[in-house]
């Protein structure tokens, strides 16, 4: 069993509202086939339904939630440039893709030039 559905089994526990969620860093890569696991999923979650005490970011071992990312508007990523996969919003691809190539990490090139 690959890491990212455990992961998206404990991502369900949190019991966060459909919709008001969507899975963005790498794990949307791995649904669609661009990479072949992930170490972590990285949560983005509509401010308006933040359920963490702390302010924009929650940290487990394994999943980072946030309420904001770098020059994105959640609200349009989870309305407008998501997709569904096990019964929870991706955003899509061309999207992360996107984010990988402006971040330009190292960890990322291989990906980024390859799909981009």
């Amino acid at each position: 069993m690959r890491k990212l559905e455990v992961l998206i089994e404990l991502l369900k526990s949190y019991d966060l509202p459909k919709n008001s969620y969507a899975i963005f860093g790498s794990a949307p890569l791995v649904v669609v086939g661009m990479l072949n696991d992930v170490n972590d999923l990285d949560v983005i979650i509509r401010p308006s339904m933040w359920p963490f005490e702390t302010d924009g970011e929650y940290l487990t071992e394994d999943i980072e939630f946030f309420d904001n990312w770098p020059n994105e508007d959640i609200d349009n990523l989870i309305d407008n440039h998501s997709f569904e996969y096990d019964d929870i919003l991706f955003v899509e691809p061309k999207k992360v893709l996107e984010y990988k190539k402006s971040m330009g990490r190292e960890k990322d090139k291989d990906v980024w030039s390859k799909y981009s």
